[in-house]
């Protein structure tokens, strides 16, 4: 906040006519009052590629063992549109493929839970390879460590 060029006081850009404190007249003369234009578009902080630590096969074994089905290992490895495929076609898969198993075959609980557990199994042995593979990559193009 600038200060009253008489009394010191610190004082709103609007009392440039008058110090609400000491009654000075112009206390802000020979000061900058301009104001910011905060409409304008800033460029947001960018991270220089030695800040970003690369991703963990580990962890993105672990997420595609127990959270594969829903897409969490491939934002993990920030790949968003392939997160959202696989949202996509889990649900169609076990919604479609379990709704006519249930409906014209098995007539129980067991139509909706074979297509999950197929979908479970490809996601476990998904996080397998992901474990002892050595050339995969991350969404930016960086190797798993």
């Amino acid at each position: 906040m600038p200060k009253c060029r008489y009394c010191h006081e610190s004082i709103s850009r609007l009392d440039k006519e008058i110090c609400p404190f000491c009654g000075g007249k112009k206390p802000l003369e020979g000061i900058d009052d301009s104001t910011i234009d905060i409409t304008k578009v800033f460029n947001p902080v960018e991270l220089k590629e030695q800040d970003l630590k690369p991703r963990s096969k580990k962890i993105a074994g672990i997420l595609s063992i127990f959270l594969g089905i829903f897409g969490v290992d491939e934002l993990y490895l920030s790949r968003t549109k392939r997160a959202l495929i696989t949202l996509i076609i889990t649900l169609l898969f076990i919604g479609g493929l379990g709704t006519i198993l249930f409906l014209f075959a098995l007539h129980n609980a067991f139509g909706y839970l074979i297509p999950y557990f197929v979908l479970e199994l490809y996601f476990i042995l998904k996080g397998s390879y992901i474990f002892f593979s050595s050339t995969l990559k991350d969404g930016r193009g960086e190797f798993l460590k």
